[in-house]
């Protein structure tokens, strides 16, 4: 019997664990990284690192890369913010999508010309990313001001 009692308060605290990792919070936006990924201090104190769902920005040391990061920087730096998480990545970054006065930061993003839909294996899950990255590209905006602008997974791996 205290097995089973050992067994069942395993299993709240693991549900209980697994529910609170990937809880959506609020925060001030302390410190813009790069063009998809900031700090995040949240009303309780906690710092949290943010990487920006479904979109890929350029690498600091690549072209726009600057202007990325001062994009994002300009939309929502020292701004109060909801993260709805979805996940953590593989550097225990949460993955989330940032809105400010319910609007979409990680679309506008792509909306702006500022970064790509992500795209993993060549396929973007989120089609309606791809839809903004393609009318972006269209109108000449940010990066895509450039004629040969290099999507920031070919630049990492032509890196190596």
């Amino acid at each position: 019997m205290n097995h089973l009692k050992h067994l069942f308060v395993c299993i709240i605290l693991f549900c209980l664990s697994n529910t609170l990792a990937y809880a959506d919070f609020s925060g001030k936006v302390v410190k813009v990284i790069d063009g998809d990924t900031v700090d995040i201090l949240t009303f309780t104190k906690q710092k949290i690192r943010v990487r920006l769902l479904d979109i890929d920005a350029p690498e600091r040391s690549q072209a726009y890369g600057n202007a990325s990061r001062k994009h994002l920087a300009l939309l929502i730096a020292g701004k109060n913010v909801f993260v709805k998480e979805n996940k953590k990545d593989i550097y225990k970054r949460a993955l989330g999508t940032i809105f400010l006065n319910k609007v979409n930061i990680n679309a506008k993003m792509v909306e702006d010309g500022y970064a790509w839909a992500y795209r993993y294996h060549n396929t973007a899950n989120n089609k309606a990313m791809v839809k903004l990255e393609e009318i972006a590209k269209q109108n000449k905006k940010g990066l895509w001001k450039d004629k040969h602008p290099i999507a920031p997974w070919n630049y990492r791996h032509n890196k190596q």
